[in-house]
C-alpha cells in the first residue's frame, strides 16, 4: 500500500516577514578574501567594500544549540514553515546589487516568505520555499536577494555507507570563452562553514553525510560554488561591474573534486556561466548582468 501524506495548509506562512540587523563585518571580508586566495590587506580593510555575495557572510545564524535539528540546521517551525521534510538544499538565488556595502555600515535585512510550493518528484516529496531578502546599508537599499530553498524526504536507508572517492579530473570543456579551475578541500569547506556559521553536517561530518544523507562525500556549499563563479567572472573581466547574478543548482559537487567555472558573453551583453563537474555535466547554471 502506498503511504499517504496529507500536505498541511501552508498558505498562512506566505507573506510572513522578519527584520534582522547587523554591521558589515571587517573580519568576514578578510576571511572571504583568504578563502578565495585573494588576501585583503588588513590596513585597507576598514574602508573596504564587501565582495559581491559578501552579504551571505552577514546576518549569520544565531539559533542556540538546543534549537538545532539532527542535520545541524535550526529546526523548522519558528519563522520557517514546519515542514516534515528533513533534507535541505539551497537551490538558487536571484541577486540584484543596488549599491556597494562598505565595512562598518549598519545593515538591516527584511526577509519575507514569498512562496511555498509543495511538489512530488522522482525522489519523493519536495517543497520549495522562496525567501526575499532586502538588505539596506545605512538606510539605503543595497541588495535584493530572492533565495530558493528545497526541502526533501529522508533517504531510504540502504545499509552501510555511500562513501566513494572523488571522481577523476576532466579537462575544461570547449565552446566557452574562458575557464577557471578549482578544487576545494576539507579545509576550504571548514573555513566557509565557519565564516557563515553554517552547521549543516553535510559539509563537515563525513559519516553523517554518507550514511544518513546518502552522498558519496562531503558536499561543497552551493553558495561557495556561486562565490567561485562570481570570483572567476571578476578575474576574467576585471573592469566589469556586476548588477545582477542568478544561479540554479542542478547537481552536487563533493570535496576534493576538480571543477571548472566557464563563461561566455551573450548577444545582449550578459554573461552565461556554469560550473562543470568531473563527469562533464553542469552542477550550477548561472547568469551575470553587467551594470
Amino acid at each position: 500500500m502506498t503511504e499517504q501524506h496529507n500536505t498541511p495548509d501552508l498558505s498562512e506562512w506566505v507573506g510572513r516577514f522578519e527584520v534582522t540587523r547587523d554591521v558589515a563585518s571587517r573580519s568576514a571580508a578578510i576571511g572571504l578574501g583568504a578563502v578565495l586566495d585573494r588576501p585583503l590587506d588588513p590596513a585597507a580593510a576598514d574602508t573596504a567594500t564587501l565582495l559581491p555575495l559578501g552579504h551571505w557572510l552577514q546576518f549569520t545564524p544565531t539559533a542556540p544549540m538546543s534549537e538545532l535539528g539532527p542535520d545541524g540546521h535550526p529546526q523548522l517551525g519558528g519563522f520557517m514553515p514546519p515542514l516534515d521534510l528533513p533534507r535541505r538544499m539551497w537551490a538558487g538565488s536571484e541577486v540584484e546589487f543596488r549599491a556597494p556595502i562598505a565595512v562598518g555600515q549598519a545593515l538591516e535585512r527584511t526577509t519575507t516568505i514569498e512562496a511555498i510550493t509543495p511538489k512530488h518528484g522522482s525522489s519523493g516529496r519536495l517543497c520549495f520555499v522562496v525567501l526575499r531578502h532586502e538588505i539596506a546599508a545605512d538606510g539605503a537599499l543595497a541588495v535584493v536577494d530572492r533565495q530558493t530553498i528545497v526541502y526533501r524526504e529522508a533517504v531510504t536507508q540502504r545499509g552501510g555507507s555511500a562513501a566513494q572517492p572523488p571522481r577523476p579530473d576532466s579537462p575544461a570543456p570547449t565552446g566557452w570563452e574562458w575557464a577557471r579551475t578549482h578544487r576545494p578541500g576539507e579545509t576550504t569547506l571548514f573555513r566557509y562553514s565557519a565564516l557563515t556559521f553554517n552547521t549543516h553536517r553535510i559539509h563537515y561530518d563525513h559519516r553523517y553525510t554518507t550514511e544518513v544523507e546518502g552522498y558519496p562525500g562531503l558536499v561543497v556549499h552551493g553558495p561557495l560554488l556561486a562565490t567561485y563563479i562570481v570570483d572567476s567572472f571578476r578575474d576574467a573581466h576585471p573592469g566589469d561591474t556586476i548588477a545582477g547574478f542568478s544561479f540554479s543548482a542542478r547537481a552536487p559537487l563533493f570535496v576534493g573534486e576538480q571543477f571548472h567555472v566557464v563563461g561566455r558573453t551573450l548577444a545582449d551583453g550578459s554573461e552565461e556561466l556554469a560550473v562543470i563537474n568531473p563527469d562533464g555535466g553542469t552542477s550550477i547554471a548561472a547568469t551575470i548582468t553587467r551594470a
